[in-house]
C-alpha cells in the first residue's frame, strides 16, 4: 500500500486527531457575522497587539507567511513568545512571575496548572455565552464530540477558557489479532465475545498457530507496567467496568471502577485465563513496546492496548509494523460480556482549555478579536488550511481534500519559517476538519472500527475535572489498587476475601473521600 506523505503536524495528529466529516463554507464575511451587531473596522484605525505563546511549533522568525496573513486580515500584529519545547513550562513561570502574561497562552499545561494559574490571577474567566456567540461553528463542532466540553474548564463556579477536545479519545481501545494465526485455528473473524475470545486465546497458546512445532506461543499479554489502566482493558471493558475510572452504580451514585463486582468478576476470568497458561506469565513486566515486540515477533496473537488509529495500515504504529513484518493485522470489535452487551474502554475526549491571560478580562475589545480570529482558523476552510498546512501549491497540495506535504517542504524548515500551527492552537481537533488530515481510506477504517451497532464507550464521569482528593491521594491508591489486582490475576491472592480487603482497605486509604467529592461534583453538574 502506497503511504501519503504527512504534512507538518500530522506525526502528532495521527495519534490524536479526530476523523468525522462535515462541511464548511468558505466566506470571509463568516469572521465578522458571528457577531449580528458587528462591521468592519475602518482601515485606518490601529492594529490590536496580541501576545501568543505556543510550545509547539515554534516560528523561525517574526512576519511570517501566516502571521502576515492574519494580521492583514484581522487588522492585528502578533508579537510571538516562544519556547523550547522540553522547557516552556520554566520559561512560561520566569515570565508569569515578572508579570508578563501572554493574552494567548496555547500550551500544554494539565488541569493542575490550570487551578494554579486561576488562584494567581494569570489567567481570565471568559463567559460561556462570549465564546458561544463568537465561535458559534467550533463550538458545535466539539460539542457534537462531547457535549460535557465546558467541564474541564470549569472551576470556582468560573470557566477558565476555550474549550479543546482530543476526538479520538470518544473512541475505544480495541482488540486485535493475527489475521493468520485465527486462520489456522478455524476462525473466519475475529471474536465477537468472551466465550469465543477464550477459545481462540486457548489455541493460539495450544495449537501452535505458527506452525513451527514448538509450544512457545501465548494468547495474549497485559501492560502490567507503564500503564496500567490498559491492563487487559477489553476484559474488563465487556464487564462493563474501566477499573481506574469513576462511574455510575447501579444504585445510580458515584462508584469506582476497581471496586465494582463488575471488576471482581473480571479478575476472577483474568485469574482462571492465568492459570490455563493462556497469558504471558510475564505481563506484569510488559510495556507497550514489548507488547508489540511480542506481537510481531509471533510469541502472542492478540493485544487489546490499540485505538483505531494505530491500528490502521497505512501508518498507525501497530497498523504499520505488522504490515512490514508481513502479518495480517485483523481489528476486532469490542467483546460481549455476560451481560451481552459490548463496552469499550475510553479515556474521553476532553482537554484542558486555551487560555487567556487575566488582562483579558478587561479588555473586551481583544478578547472578543481574539475568539473572532479563533473560530476563523479552527472552521473557515481557508483559514483552517494556511493557519496548519500553508500555501497551496508550495508547502502543501490538495488530493480531493486531503492536504499533502510537498516535495519542496517534505524534511525541510518550510513549516517553521511559514509558521505553520503555531497560530491555530486547534489543529486536528475540530471534526470538520478532519479531511484535509486523512484520506477517505482512513476515514473509512475509523468508521468501520469504531461505529459498532448497539456499542457503549465508557469514559471516566470525572474525567478533565478537578479534584482535590483525587490529587492527595491518587498516587496511593493507583499503587494500591495495581498491586492488588496484578497478585489477583496471578492467584497470588483471592477475588473473594482477598477483594474484599482490598476495596476496604481502598475506601480507608482516601478513596471514600475521593467518592465523597466525586458525587458532590455529579449532583453539582446534574442540578
Amino acid at each position: 500500500m502506497k503511504r501519503k506523505k504527512m504534512v507538518p503536524g500530522v506525526m502528532a495528529l495521527f495519534m490524536s486527531a479526530a476523523l468525522l466529516v462535515s462541511g464548511c463554507n468558505n466566506n470571509e464575511g463568516n469572521i465578522a457575522s458571528n457577531n449580528p451587531d458587528s462591521s468592519a473596522e475602518p482601515a485606518s484605525e490601529a492594529p490590536i497587539e496580541i501576545t501568543i505563546a505556543n510550545n509547539w511549533n515554534a516560528p523561525k522568525a517574526d512576519d511570517n507567511y501566516v502571521q502576515k496573513y492574519l494580521e492583514e486580515k484581522f487588522n492585528v500584529k502578533f508579537k510571538n513568545v516562544k519556547f523550547e519545547t522540553a522547557t516552556w513550562k520554566e520559561q512560561l513561570s520566569v515570565m508569569l512571575a515578572s508579570g508578563d502574561i501572554p493574552d494567548i497562552m496555547a500550551v500544554d499545561g494539565s488541569i493542575g496548572d490550570m487551578v494554579q494559574w486561576a488562584d494567581q490571577g494569570v489567567i481570565a474567566n471568559i463567559s460561556i455565552d462570549e465564546i458561544k456567540q463568537y465561535m458559534p461553528k467550533y463550538i458545535a463542532d466539539v460539542e457534537a464530540v462531547d457535549p460535557k466540553i465546558w467541564d474541564a474548564g470549569s472551576y470556582k463556579d468560573k470557566n477558565w477558557g476555550v474549550p479543546k477536545i482530543w476526538a479520538n479519545g470518544a473512541t475505544g481501545f480495541l482488540p486485535a489479532y493475527n489475521g493468520q494465526w485465527l486462520k489456522a485455528i478455524g476462525y473466519a473473524e475475529p471474536p465477537k465475545d468472551l466465550n469465543e475470545l477464550e477459545d481462540v486465546l486457548t489455541k493460539f497458546t495450544n495449537n501452535d498457530p505458527d506452525g513451527n512445532g514448538k509450544k512457545d506461543t501465548f494468547g495474549m499479554s497485559g501492560r502490567g507496567k507503564d500503564a496500567q489502566a490498559q491492563m487487559f482493558n477489553s476484559i474488563f471493558a465487556s464487564y462493563g467496568v474501566a477499573p481506574f475510572q469513576f462511574k455510575l452504580g447501579s444504585d445510580g451514585k458515584v462508584t469506582y471502577g476497581a471496586i465494582t463486582e463488575e471488576a471482581r468478576n473480571a479478575l476472577k476470568l483474568l485469574n482462571k485465563w492465568y492459570e490455563a497458561g493462556i497469558i504471558d506469565p510475564e505481563f506484569i513486566t510488559d510495556d507497550n513496546g514489548s507488547i508489540q515486540t511480542k506481537f510481531v515477533s509471533l510469541r502472542t496473537g492478540m493485544f487489546d492496548t490499540g485505538m483505531w488509529h494505530h491500528l490502521f495500515e497505512g501508518d498507525g504504529y501497530f497498523g504499520f509494523i505488522a504490515q512490514d513484518k508481513g502479518i495480517d493485522l485483523v481489528t476486532g470489535v469490542p467483546l460481549a460480556g455476560p451481560d451481552g452487551k459490548k463496552y469499550a474502554m475510553a479515556n474521553g475526549a476532553l482537554q484542558p482549555p486555551l487560555y487567556f491571560g487575566a488582562q483579558l478580562e478587561k479588555d473586551e475589545k481583544k478578547r472578543i478579536k481574539i475568539l473572532e480570529i479563533l473560530e476563523f482558523v479552527s472552521t473557515d476552510e481557508e483559514g483552517y488550511l494556511t493557519t496548519i498546512f500553508g500555501e497551496q501549491g508550495k508547502s502543501y497540495n490538495l488530493e480531493g481534500d486531503l492536504a499533502v506535504m510537498t516535495e519542496a517542504a517534505t524534511g525541510t524548515e518550510l513549516a517553521a519559517e511559514m509558521g505553520l500551527s503555531y497560530y491555530n492552537p486547534f489543529g486536528g481537533k475540530v471534526e470538520a476538519m478532519a479531511k484535509h488530515h486523512f484520506s477517505p481510506e482512513k476515514i473509512a477504517f475509523r468508521e468501520k472500527v469504531t461505529q459498532v451497532e448497539g456499542l457503549s464507550i465508557m469514559t471516566d464521569l470525572m474525567q478533565v475535572t478537578v479534584m482535590n482528593t483525587k490529587a492527595q491521594y491518587e498516587g496511593i491508591l493507583n499503587t494500591l489498587q495495581t498491586q492488588f489486582y496484578i497478585k489477583a490475576v496471578t492467584g497470588e491472592v483471592d477475588t473473594d476475601k482477598g477483594f474484599d480487603a482490598f476495596k476496604a482497605e481502598w475506601l480507608k486509604s482516601g478513596g471514600q473521600e475521593e467518592l465523597d467529592e466525586a458525587q458532590k461534583i455529579y449532583e453539582e453538574r446534574s442540578k
